[in-house]
């Protein structure tokens, strides 16, 4: 399966990630990551006004 966008991250993003905890960061990037590939708005369901 092909992803359906890329992501890059700004170095904002990047520095943000990596002030977050290996736990929340591995949750972030798993997000993004299925994201990437299926459609399911329960993955951003909190930034769906941000979007």
């Amino acid at each position: 399966m092909n992803p359906k966008f890329k992501v890059v991250f700004t170095e904002e993003a990047a520095d943000f990630l990596d002030s977050l905890s290996d736990k929340a960061r591995n949750k972030v990037y798993f997000n993004i990551d299925k994201a990437t590939y299926i459609n399911d708005p329960e993955v951003f369901k909190k930034l769906e006004d941000d979007i």
